[in-house]
């Protein structure tokens, strides 16, 4: 059940993101100086701005945006992750410490300042949230596969594999591999949510999509000024942020019971 609901509420803002130019009434720049800090109501279901822009359209557009951005800084730097992390706890010795310390390396500065100081060379932008991220997240990952790879390569039939004289290249990728993989799938969903927060912070501080563009923290932060008369100009996009992770949580619970029930 938890599967299905998470799945419905994912899907469901998924595609109203990406289908945003179909959906949304207004584009979301267009101004209206006759509807300024309009309440919601049929015409604007989420009310408008104090520039008279359709904050439902900006959350569409925003939406689409930010989904792109964080599947692109979540599954980049996860198959990355898994294939160094099953390497390492399948090979073991020097491999295994360099890449055991590597990723405590990488893991122990903190996750937020990293993603900053990148923002701060590449400059204001998507650009350096986009490589920031992967910067760490690969070390999430690879942390993960190398312990589940521990616990695989003593099973019988990664034993097998390895008695009848198979490559140890095919014993990783195609007997190990997939078998540790549907795990990192799993904290996937609560990494995607995690990456979704931290582009809507960089961006509520400035440091993400530039204004006039339409993405979550800029319409959040473009609300803050406006919160006591016009809450809904913050508050509506942020609810999407909040339903969009209830979504990712119950989906993620779901998938973490079955695989549970799968492995006893």
């Amino acid at each position: 059940m938890e599967v299905l609901v998470g799945g419905a509420i994912v899907v469901v803002i998924v595609v109203a993101g990406f289908a945003a130019p179909l959906i949304a009434p207004y584009r979301p720049d267009a101004i209206d100086f006759a509807r300024l800090l309009s309440p919601p109501s049929g015409a604007h279901l989420f009310g408008t701005d104090d520039s008279g822009r359709d904050v439902f359209s900006r959350t569409l557009y925003g939406l689409r945006v930010d989904l792109v951005v964080v599947l692109l800084v979540t599954y980049i730097p996860l198959p990355i992750g898994v294939v160094v992390g099953a390497v390492a706890g399948h090979v073991g010795g020097v491999v295994d410490a360099v890449v055991s310390r590597l990723t405590d390396i990488m893991i122990s500065f903190p996750f937020i300042v990293l993603v900053i100081a990148t923002v701060a060379i590449v400059g204001p932008g998507l650009t350096g949230v986009a490589i920031g991220i992967p910067l760490v997240s690969w070390a999430l990952y690879a942390r993960l596969a190398r312990s589940q790879m521990l616990l695989l390569r003593e099973q019988q039939f990664m034993l097998a594999a390895t008695t009848l004289g198979f490559r140890r290249s095919r014993v990783i990728f195609r007997h190990g591999v997939p078998n540790l993989l549907r795990t990192c799938l799993v904290y996937s969903t609560v990494d995607i949510v995690l990456n979704l927060l931290v582009l809507a912070g960089l961006s509520y501080l400035g440091l993400g999509q530039q204004p006039p563009g339409a993405e979550l923290g800029t319409i959040i932060a473009g609300g803050e000024s406006n919160l006591l008369d016009a809450w809904w100009i913050a508050t509506l996009p942020g609810l999407v942020l909040v339903l969009f992770g209830i979504g990712m949580g119950l989906l993620g619970d779901g998938l973490s019971d079955d695989e549970t029930r799968s492995n006893p």
